[in-house]
């Protein structure tokens, strides 16, 4: 039988985390997905197939995304960053439930999609594309990924 176990605090869960692995973090609105956007048509977060713009390079036709190191999903890996993720969230949710999904940067990650560092920001990760791709490859592949992802729900109680 498998064995269960009760966290008393977050400080419990910190340790368990710290002892599986590094993870990968993103706070997200809840009853929305954790890597894909609502349709937007106009502006800086203009999406395609649920895929922001400004997250991704795209070709010039938008039917295909290219590889590169700075740009990608992003992602929290210290309680800093995901403080400071979280609160970006916060002030646009407008008092709504903020659920955080993570996943282990060891877990397994689609062919073609790799956790790179960002170079700016300490604690920060971007999910990026290492090989060129359609959209929709993309999109089955962020999918896959969220469906490796666990929920803390209304985490910014614990944040």
């Amino acid at each position: 039988m498998v064995e269960l176990k009760q966290f008393k605090c977050l400080d419990d869960l910190k340790k368990i985390i710290s002892e599986l692995g590094d993870y990968r973090a993103r706070p997200t609105i809840r009853g929305k997905d954790a890597n894909l956007y609502e349709a937007r048509l106009n502006g800086k977060y203009r999406t395609v197939m649920g895929v922001r713009i400004c997250d991704y390079s795209f070709s010039v036709d938008e039917k295909t995304v290219r590889p590169h190191r700075q740009m990608g999903l992003s992602f929290s890996s210290t309680w800093g960053n995901l403080e400071f993720a979280y609160q970006m969230y916060a002030k646009r949710a407008k008092k709504k439930p903020i659920d955080v999904y993570w996943v282990l940067s060891e877990a397994d990650i689609p062919l073609g999609l790799k956790f790179e560092k960002d170079d700016k920001r300490e604690g920060h990760y971007f999910l990026t594309v290492t090989k060129p791709m359609r959209i929709e490859q993309l999109v089955k592949k962020l999918k896959m990924v969220s469906y490796r992802m666990s929920v803390v729900k209304d985490g910014g109680r614990a944040i």
